[in-house]
């Protein structure tokens, strides 16, 4: 079981949306805990990056296998979150 740990800019962003988008994330998040591969590996400028496709939105993710744990980075809208 991996910790899921959101920085600040996640955290931020997370507030911004409705109840029912945060619920999406929220039920992705615990799935990360259990499945940290869940995402895919980005390529390019996000290389070491993983991410969550929630349709429009995604979860860009760090994952440190050595310590069990996965840094939420950043979390919005698929036009807005790789800029």
């Amino acid at each position: 079981m991996y910790l899921v740990f959101l920085e600040n800019r996640a955290k931020k962003e997370l507030k911004r949306f409705d109840k029912n988008i945060q619920e999406k994330i929220l039920k992705n998040l615990h799935l990360l805990e259990s499945n940290p591969f869940l995402g895919s590996k980005m390529h390019g400028e996000f290389q070491g990056y993983y991410r969550v496709k929630i349709p429009p939105l995604r979860i860009i993710y760090l994952l440190d296998i050595k310590n069990k744990i996965i840094k939420i980075r950043a979390v919005g809208f698929r036009g807005d979150i790789y800029k």
